[in-house]
């Protein structure tokens, strides 16, 4: 039993194979169909006290009129006409609304994306197309066979994004919305690692570092006998990529098993990597396994990995289709997007041996609706897709909410019924009383108890008319006044309150004050309550930046006890001073120019604004052609560093931008390249480039080579820089 219930916990996948059985990518976020429009519609609109009451006063009207119960002053297709208008606008409006809902959804899940797939299956089948952006179309040979040189072509296919499905790798280009929640396999960066932006998500516009499982990486380049040797930065092109993760897919070897089938894993009572466990002790066990793993790959050697290749064709009914694949196995959809569990399983690497198994964590794990940031290129294997998909977890549906006028207007109409009620009911009891007492006296109206009795004041050869014998109940009246005071809530009130709705949400749209030429957006009213954006008072928010511009400029700084930059103003209730103790930033540099260097402290406060901080430096990659040039190289992303004198605005190399986690370090590392010299020219994992153009103390041989052999520490070489003369020589 409890089987069975981790079964139905955990989600398997295997890559390249899609599973069908599982939700498709397609997000709905409109809260309408054809058929549901109209039912669901209407019963909205009655939501509104005003409309339900005109409803209920005209069939009250509609019953006085054509049946005897009691008696209607009023016609009611005096009522019910204005109120099927009111309700057409509303729900003309409702619909536009949704419209642009349907729109939005239909631009997001027909949104081309790239998946991998068999040359064969895509050219065989008419409704599968290539990428010709992409290596012009041209397949990626991956090899299966060594000796007999057998080869599978990769193609690059188009897809809609509600099309992809779990167990598809999927391939994104920079700047890209992630299509759906994905394992990252590979990238263009160094190790596999990729920078995403999350704004969309969380509301964080920093960059987010997310990595490649390692061990796969470095284990899979040794199996298929590649360069590159470990604890070294490896980065691969777009081909390479390609060639080793589809070569451990179906995509490969369509008939190829599942490496959690491997009868040689551990038992499932051997292993405590339930993905239920608690994250560190997992963690713990599964990389203790995966290291053993390793180590393990590592002594067979590079010859013994060819060996097995051999072995395994040797085996007796065993061909290259049967082989074991890479599989990933995760736990069930959720809503949290901190944390993410799972194990990739990749082929053994003995021929008796178990199956790789490497950690994943929320640092594997890209969600749908982040961007690609600095990186060129991205693969992944799709986890979770559409409903499943962590944003769409932490959704909900469109509210149907009232506006704030829409609630006064229902208080106000609750107002006035009490009073008409109190009223009616007053008119009702006196009318009723007044009746019993002067019936009599009410033949002008009909009512006599005699039948026989002839008209007053007329001739008595004219016939007698048919008498009432008695008038109406006090719940007849009360249903007759109601009639006859039902205006009390004018039913032009709705009636205006749409078209003056109609007429700010397109005021809204043709605004130019909120039109944005850069980007050519203007602003939409999705929503029908564009009544309240007149009646905000007060905007309660979390942080500094959400609704204003949040920018922030290096203006002065304090070294040596010297103010650099703009005065420092003190303002006072009776005067403004302004401290004239200070330098133009410009003299921080030459203040040292007779000894030809800066100062020590002032060097290394540099060196502190333009080393000590999170900026990303981002490549622009739009507008380039495609990513995989006719030699299989990567375009050149180290190759042409801007010189010294090249800077954009932002002091960032020219076709390059900063990426910073707030203004504060932005403003800081701008201020440290175009004030100063010390230029942020590129980031890895290896560390910072820095581009120097002043003159510092590390440009002299000596002071280098006195600092590594331990003969000048950084009081004595502060002390000497500090110092007119130099009691150390320097400089």
């Amino acid at each position: 039993m409890v089987k069975n219930e981790v079964e139905e916990r955990d989600r398997v996948l295997v890559a390249g194979r899609p599973d069908l059985d599982q939700c498709r990518n397609q997000v709905i976020t409109s809260r309408y169909t054809a058929l549901t429009f109209l039912p669901v519609g209407i019963f909205e609109q009655f939501r509104r006290v005003a409309n339900l009451y005109f409803l209920v006063i005209g069939v009250v009207m509609f019953i006085g009129t054509y049946t005897s119960l009691f008696n209607s002053v009023v016609n009611p297709v005096t009522i019910l006409f204005p109120l099927s208008f009111v309700i057409f606008v509303s729900l003309l409006q409702e619909g536009l609304a949704d419209l642009g809902r349907h729109r939005s959804d239909s631009k997001v899940n027909n949104h081309p994306c790239i998946i991998f797939g068999r040359s064969k299956d895509v050219d065989a089948d008419k409704n599968r197309k290539r990428d010709y952006t992409i290596m012009d179309g041209k397949d990626v040979n991956v090899e299966l066979d060594y000796q007999n040189e057998k080869k599978c072509g990769i193609a690059f296919e188009s897809i809609k994004r509600m099309n992809i499905r779990q167990g598809h790798l999927v391939l994104f280009h920079n700047r890209d919305m992630i299509p759906a929640d994905v394992v990252l396999l590979a990238s263009s960066s160094d190790n596999g690692n990729v920078y995403i932006e999350t704004s969309s998500i969380d509301g964080e516009t920093n960059l987010k570092l997310r990595s490649s499982p390692t061990l796969p990486k470095e284990m899979m380049r040794k199996i298929l006998d590649e360069s590159g040797n470990e604890g070294q930065v490896l980065r691969e092109t777009l081909e390479q990529a390609t060639k080793r993760v589809c070569r451990l897919s179906t995509l490969a070897f369509p008939q190829g098993k599942s490496s959690i089938a491997n009868p040689n894993n551990r038992r499932a009572d051997e292993s405590e990597s339930d993905l239920e466990e608690s994250a560190p002790k997992s963690a713990l066990q599964m990389m203790k396994s995966s290291m053993m793993n390793v180590g393990k790959s590592i002594s067979t050697g590079i010859g013994e990995m060819k060996k097995y290749h051999d072995e395994a064709r040797s085996v007796e009914g065993e061909t290259t289709e049967s082989k074991y694949v890479m599989a990933l196995k995760s736990e069930p959809p959720n809503a949290s997007v901190n944390t993410f569990n799972g194990v990739l399983f990749l082929p053994p690497v003995d021929v008796d041996g178990p199956s790789v198994e490497v950690p994943l964590s929320a640092d594997n794990f890209l969600l749908r609706g982040a961007v690609l940031r600095n990186t060129q290129w991205a693969i992944g294997l799709t986890c979770y897709t559409g409903p499943d998909t962590k944003l769409v977890r932490n959704s909900f549906e469109t509210p149907s909410k009232l506006s704030r006028l829409d609630e006064l207007t229902n208080r106000t109409v609750f107002a006035i019924l009490g009073i008409m009620c109190l009223l009616i009911a007053y008119l009702s009891t006196a009318t009723n009383i007044s009746n019993n007492v002067h019936f009599d006296e009410l033949w002008y109206a009909g009512f006599s108890r005699n039948p026989e009795k002839p008209w007053p004041y007329l001739p008595h050869s004219f016939e007698p008319p048919k008498w009432q014998e008695k008038t109406q109940n006090w719940f007849q009246l009360f249903f007759t006044i109601l009639t006859a005071v039902s205006q009390f809530v004018p039913v032009t009130l709705y009636v205006t309150v749409e078209i003056v709705t109609f007429a700010m949400r397109y005021l809204m749209s043709s605004d130019l004050r909120m039109y944005d030429p850069i980007s050519d957006t203007r602003s939409i009213a999705r929503s029908t309550t564009v009544t309240d954006p007149g009646q905000v008072e007060y905007i309660f928010s979390d942080k500094t930046g959400t609704l204003t511009q949040n920018v922030m400029t290096f203006t002065r700084c304090s070294v040596d006890g010297a103010i650099f930059g703009a005065p420092v103003i003190e303002l006072s209730r009776t005067s403004t001073s302004t401290n004239s103790t200070f330098t133009s930033l410009s003299s921080f540099l030459e203040y040292d120019s007779d000894r030809g260097m800066l100062t020590f402290n002032r060097e290394m406060f540099l060196r502190v604004m333009s080393l000590c901080h999170t900026v990303v430096v981002e490549k622009d990659f739009e507008g380039k052609k495609p990513i995989l040039v006719e030699n299989g190289q990567d375009e050149d992303i180290e190759n042409g560093d801007p010189t010294k004198e090249d800077k954009g605005r932002d002091g960032a190399p020219v076709g390059f931008a900063y990426q910073a986690e707030s203004p504060d370090e932005s403003a800081l590392v701008e201020a440290a390249s175009l004030e100063f010299g010390f230029q942020v020219a590129g980031r890895d994992s290896s560390g910072i480039r820095l581009s120097v153009s002043a003159s510092t103390i590390f440009s002299d041989d000596t002071v280098v080579e006195r600092i590594k052999n331990g003969s000048l520490t950084e009081e004595a070489l502060a002390a000497d820089t500090a110092s007119p003369e130099g009691r150390l020589g320097l400089g």
